[in-house]
């Protein structure tokens, strides 16, 4: 593509878009997708990934725009969206009536059509794919790309054949899209739908704007209710929660406290989950108490706070998740709530692992949450190097704020003495500090799944001289408190502690040695 064509399309996004240009990383992926190259677009909440298949929708030219999505809410929203600027786009899903389904078959027949929006379950059927082999498709888009993969938070097994339905229509030029994928994510979105390799275009998952905490969960609502009162208060935010009865319990609870409480779930009526999104959408201080039934496709700018009263279940659900907050530019707040079972993750063998693809897809992925919680360094760093990028320390996350002092008390000698454990799959009760042993042992190992310990690879030299500058400050601790030293920190949680803190600007050891020692002093003081 010329860049003469590439102003082209930047009249076409001021005068039927609205926009005076770009966002960043969008001008890139829509050239690729003009040239007719496949691409992967994995770009964060709120950069504008649909603009990547409606702008080749509207651009000059024969040819139909295939957008595959999976939400249908998310097709009629863009539907409106798009009548209001003048581009003829239509939808095939299993929600529609009869004359709408064939009002939409006709308009793509007969080529009125410029973009069509498929559900995967439809694009399945031998019909749909007969009515898209009569016409000439310039663009098949995959929207959530992600839930093509066993990796990836969302899987969806209509996803998987998505590849196979786009060489049946004769392999048109293709485009991925997802707010989040890991490296292993993409490398399977890419052999799973391409038939070429496709170009990936990435952006930074960084947010500066939302500042992250993790706070062990405590009894009763006070750690829900004074989350969003703390610099949120008549400010809009979400609520996430893992079960549909949690999420009825707490928005009735809210709502007799005063919150513009709002629930929302998959096990509520049509109507209902209607009327709660357009509340959630128009009022200013509406809290969304919802599972993740509710979130892909939410476009509201100014969510203030995201809540997740129980862990999430995987790191990329996570980030999309807290990807809601925030997305006008302003200050947003993420709060995670987690116990210790929630760190304390099982696997049986490897041969189950290598038996059951998406068992194994769901393991991994919960021991990747696992680790972010447990994290003893700038939260950020850990959630991006989860997607393959390097950071220094946001400034902003709980830890660098302050530390374990902003955990809960004796939770983070807790986590520091899990951390060598998490990251082989397997905690036993001697993984766990002395200082810990009145918390209560957390999901049993089955007798019948015998635990194979990797044998520990021999410290660097740097780590070494980190080790004994911790087991000095340590040895002070102790003998300040009057204790063993093993009461301060287990020997475990110090290895831990020497091989993965995160580099510091300048001499990286020497800051390592005094941010490391300073942690033992805080978590101390913390008691």
């Amino acid at each position: 593509m010329t860049s003469s064509s590439l102003a082209e399309a930047r009249e076409l996004l001021r005068s039927n878009f609205g926009f005076a240009d770009f966002l960043p990383g969008q001008a890139e992926v829509v050239e690729a997708v003009l040239a007719g190259r496949d691409a992967i677009a994995i770009m964060p909440t709120g950069s504008g990934k649909s603009l990547l298949y409606q702008l080749p929708a509207a651009a000059p030219g024969p040819g139909l725009v295939l957008v595959c999505s999976p939400l249908i809410a998310l097709m009629r929203d863009q539907l409106r969206t798009l009548a209001d600027k003048g581009l003829s786009a239509v939808a095939l899903h299993s929600m529609q009536a009869d004359e709408e389904a064939a009002a939409s078959i006709d308009a793509v027949a007969s080529g009125r059509a410029k973009l069509l929006y498929a559900a995967p379950e439809r694009l399945a059927q031998e019909g749909t794919q007969h009515l898209l082999r009569s016409i000439r498709i310039k663009l098949f888009a995959v929207d959530e790309a992600h839930c093509v993969s066993h990796w990836g938070h969302e899987f969806r097994p209509d996803y998987r054949a998505l590849g196979e339905i786009a060489r049946k229509l004769g392999a048109p030029p293709m485009l991925a899209v997802t707010a989040t994928a890991s490296p292993r994510t993409r490398d399977d979105i890419a052999s799973t739908l391409f038939s070429r390799p496709p170009e990936i275009f990435q952006r930074s998952f960084a947010r500066p704007n939302l500042s992250l905490d993790f706070a062990r969960k405590r009894a009763g609502l006070r750690q829900i209710t004074d989350f969003p009162r703390k610099g949120c208060e008549k400010e809009s935010g979400i609520i996430y929660c893992n079960s549909r009865n949690k999420t009825d319990a707490l928005a009735r609870e809210l709502s007799r406290l005063g919150f513009d409480a709002l629930p929302y779930h998959a096990g509520l009526d049509a109507h209902t989950r209607s009327e709660s999104q357009d509340a959630f959408f128009t009022r200013k201080s509406a809290v969304m108490v919802a599972t993740i039934a509710f979130g892909m496709g939410v476009d509201k700018p100014d969510v203030r706070f995201i809540l997740h009263a129980d862990l999430p279940t995987s790191v990329e659900g996570y980030y999309q998740e807290i990807g809601r907050a925030g997305r006008d530019g302003a200050p947003a707040r993420a709060l995670t709530l987690f116990s210790p079972a929630d760190l304390a993750l099982r696997w049986r063998t490897p041969e189950e692992a290598q038996e059951n693809e998406a068992a194994a897809g769901d393991y991994f992925r919960r021991h990747a949450m696992a680790r972010l919680a447990a994290t003893p360094g700038c939260r950020f760093m850990r959630l991006l190097a989860e997607f393959g990028e390097e950071s220094g320390p946001c400034g902003k996350c709980d830890h660098c704020r302050g530390g374990p002092l902003a955990w809960p008390r004796r939770l983070s000698s807790l986590a520091l003495g899990w951390r060598s454990a998490l990251t082989s799959g397997v905690a036993t009760r001697g993984d766990i500090p002395e200082v810990e042993q009145d918390i209560p042992q957390v999901v049993p190992v089955p007798a019948e799944a015998p635990i194979e310990r990797r044998e520990e690879p021999p410290l660097t030299v740097d780590e070494a001289r980190l080790l004994r500058a911790l087991e000095a400050e340590r040895l002070a601790i102790a003998k300040r408190r009057g204790v063993a030293p093993r009461a301060v920190a287990s020997e475990q949680a110090l290895r831990a502690i020497a091989r993965e803190r995160p580099k510091s600007a300048g001499d990286p050891l020497l800051h390592e040695i005094a941010d490391a020692a300073a942690l033992l002093r805080v978590i101390d003081q913390a008691r």
